[in-house]
């Protein structure tokens, strides 16, 4: 069916009819359907999209919540993602990943799974998003792989989805992200892991989520892409839909995984750094290339924050990169 959208409390929603947007189902549809794309239409692009009234009448510095590792969850097509995208049906993987780290950390508040600090492997509090399996993935992605930043790494939780119980989930969880142990005990022997290296980009897809996203995402997937392939970096920039990041208001969100400095500075180098922006349409999508991929900067008017960075800690940070800047 044709695809409008309405405004439910603070989030748009895509649906057939309005009383179908307030009653979306926050679980799982069933695996043969999938959402319909949004229209994009002119009155949603003024509503949802990058001419939508509220862009930049906010300030972002400081919209992350403090994380010190973020996980993606190569995890189906954004299409077939509930609004929530970890409640979804009882036996979905994803819901067994959220649930596994969920019982390590103690905690999950904010969208952050809420370790103590230096308790566990990866240094202490953990953000797990999805990424898209589908077109909007990178062509090195499969089911089942795991992107860890700013460890730069892609672990392989499982190699046939049949295999992925919970209880194989829970001890891939264990063993990557509490003790760091190589994946001992995991049924079929170690875990596979590969070094990231370059650039690393994600955009916040979650149509089901919030419309902004559905309409605006898929959009500068296919810009940063674009401007990627045009200036020769298809082989060290990776670019990937993912599921809601948390501000769904400053759509687009881009988070760039980037190395010190820049794909530039070294080719080969991991990503390091996580920056995260908002309000983000195609026209700024040379600047973030050319700036922050490349070079490793930050661009001020569009920052949001950083992975690693505690809260308070952002205003200075942006003071000092606007004064960088110029």
């Amino acid at each position: 069916p044709l695809m409008r959208v309405f405004r439910v409390g603070s989030s748009f929603v895509a649906a057939s009819s309005f009383r179908a947007a307030r009653r979306r189902p926050r679980r799982a549809p069933p695996r043969t359907q999938a959402m319909a794309p949004i229209q994009g239409t002119a009155e949603d692009n003024v509503r949802v999209g990058f001419n939508r009234k509220e862009m930049r009448t906010e300030s972002l510095v400081g919209t992350v919540k403090h994380h010190d590792c973020h996980a993606f969850f190569v995890h189906d097509d954004a299409s077939r993602w509930p609004a929530k995208e970890f409640e979804g049906q009882i036996g979905d993987v994803s819901r067994s990943m959220h649930a596994a780290l969920e019982a390590a950390a103690g905690a999950h508040k904010g969208g952050v799974h809420q370790f103590a600090p230096r308790s566990n492997a990866v240094g202490g509090k953990v953000k797990l998003n999805l990424a898209e399996a589908g077109a909007r993935a990178h062509a090195s992605d499969a089911p089942g792989d795991v992107l860890i930043f700013p460890q730069s790494t892609r672990r392989k939780a499982y190699d046939d989805p049949s295999d992925a119980s919970p209880e194989r989930v829970a001890a891939f969880v264990r063993d990557v992200f509490v003790t760091g142990d190589a994946g001992a005990g995991l049924p079929g022997g170690e875990c596979e892991c590969e070094r990231l290296r370059g650039a690393h980009v994600f955009v916040c897809t979650h149509a089901a989520r919030d419309a902004r996203c559905g309409l605006c995402g898929p959009a500068l997937v296919d810009a940063i892409r674009a401007e990627v392939d045009a200036r020769g970096l298809t082989d060290r920039v990776a670019v990937r839909g993912c599921s809601h990041v948390g501000g769904h208001a400053y759509a687009g969100n881009v988070l760039v995984f980037h190395p010190l400095g820049g794909v530039d500075a070294d080719a080969d180098a991991a990503a390091s750094e996580g920056t995260w922006y908002g309000y983000v349409t195609p026209r700024e999508i040379p600047d973030i290339v050319e700036r922050t991929i490349r070079r490793g900067e930050k661009i001020p008017r569009l920052w949001r924050g950083s992975m690693g960075m505690k809260t308070e800690d952002h205003a200075a940070a942006a003071a000092a990169a606007a004064a960088a800047a110029g």
